[in-house]
């Protein structure tokens, strides 16, 4: 079943890559898409925890912090070698075990990917500027005290543009595919604060068992490249750093149609966790193709 030609078994292992993704973590391949295909994805996501790491790296016990979100993913072929991709929240919700959730739009990031190489060494080059359209300032009110209110944005409210270099490779008629990349992050600025650019690193490896079902695992790295001695609204990740894990499966259910589901956590391997909660992240998603 798995005797396809290079191109369109290239087509799958690319749509996985990215099929099994989750908010902030999408998966980068050399791949890009063939003219006039497309690729598109809705997708939820849960995260709730009360451990809380400081910019220092202290790990503290905190009001539980939830964050849900539904987002958005396409891609469409341009032509062989540009690829147009676009990542939008439509929903943020943040919120504590005692403060009220507050919800708005995300950050909408636009992507233009292409193909330095693509035949022998898929090889790509992307940039992707985000654009603050989310709510800046979204203030939730406390259950305990009228008077209280803590700012849980729903976007960073600053506009940054990331720029991604990412290879990757398939084994023959293997069921098997892996993928590198890293990405730089320039950040600018909100409100007279300037936030530090970030360092971005991740690795991926994809296999398929019993010919329907597609396994993804994945790790990524986040780090800021200036020391932050002051934490801003912690939400908007400036001085944030850490090492995630995920793994992922990609499920036909009809058609061009499939479910997938994510799970992601965090760690210290490759870069120490800072100004972050840190816990479980499910996702669960439905792409087209």
């Amino acid at each position: 079943m798995f005797k396809l030609q290079l191109k369109t078994r290239e087509k799958w292992i690319v749509t996985l890559a990215i099929g099994c993704s989750v908010v902030n973590a999408q998966g980068q391949s050399g791949w890009t898409k063939t003219k006039g295909e497309g690729f598109f994805q809705s997708s939820f996501s849960f995260f709730a925890s009360d451990n809380y790491h400081t910019l220092e790296g202290e790990l503290l016990h905190t009001n539980e912090y939830k964050q849900r979100s539904i987002v958005f993913y396409g891609e469409y072929g341009v032509s062989d070698r540009f690829t147009l991709i676009a990542n939008f929240p439509i929903r943020n919700f943040n919120g504590f075990s005692t403060t009220e959730t507050v919800s708005g739009l995300g950050d909408l990031r636009l992507e233009l990917k292409h193909a330095i190489l693509k035949k022998y060494l898929p090889l790509s080059v992307s940039i992707a500027p985000e654009i603050p359209i989310g709510r800046a300032n979204n203030f939730a009110q406390s259950k305990i005290n009228d008077f209280e209110q803590i700012n849980l944005p729903s976007g960073d409210g600053e506009f940054n543009v990331w720029t991604t270099l990412a290879t990757s490779f398939s084994l023959g008629e293997i069921p098997f595919y892996g993928s590198i990349f890293g990405a730089y992050n320039l950040r600018t600025s909100y409100q007279g604060i300037s936030f530090s650019d970030q360092i971005g690193i991740g690795a991926e490896i994809g296999y398929k068992i019993a010919q329907t079902v597609w396994l993804t695992g994945r790790v990524n790295g986040l780090t800021s490249v200036k020391e932050v001695l002051e934490v801003t609204d912690f939400v908007r990740g400036d001085g944030s750093a850490y090492t995630s894990y995920s793994i992922g499966a990609s499920i036909p259910i009809h058609k061009n149609t499939h479910l997938t589901l994510n799970f992601r956590n965090f760690g210290d391997l490759l870069f120490e966790r800072k100004n972050i909660y840190s816990g479980g992240v499910f996702t669960l998603g439905i792409f087209i193709i």
